[in-house]
């Protein structure tokens, strides 16, 4: 029988291909939402951290899902990652949307 909080976290992440940002974060399904939280506020951070915020996966179903939050830009693999125990770091430098231009008729809706 699958995990129905880990289908539903995989389900969120492979849902979109848009980066996410830490400002993405508190739209996740909870326990994620707090796990996720947890470990941007730590930057770099272990599997064995990330898993024992999720106690209700397995290791391998937490690694799947750091692992869609590398693709998705939220994590990286650290450089002190090894076979046995990846480390990762949060990508804060991601903490806003791109600025875009205000439209040109911007005063006349404030006038």
């Amino acid at each position: 029988m699958t995990n129905p909080l880990f289908e539903t976290a995989i389900k969120e992440l492979e849902s979109s291909q848009e980066d996410i940002r830490p400002s993405d974060v508190p739209f996740l399904p909870e326990p994620l939402r707090s796990a996720v939280n947890f470990v941007v506020r730590l930057k770099r951070f272990s599997l064995t951290e990330f898993h024992e915020k999720l106690p209700e996966l397995t290791r391998d179903e937490a690694k799947r899902i750091a692992d869609l939050l590398i693709k998705r830009h939220l994590f990286d693999l650290s450089r002190f990652a090894t076979e046995e125990e990846p480390y990762y770091e949060a990508r804060l430098s991601a903490m806003t949307r791109p600025l875009t231009r205000p439209p040109s008729d911007i005063w006349k809706k404030i006038d």
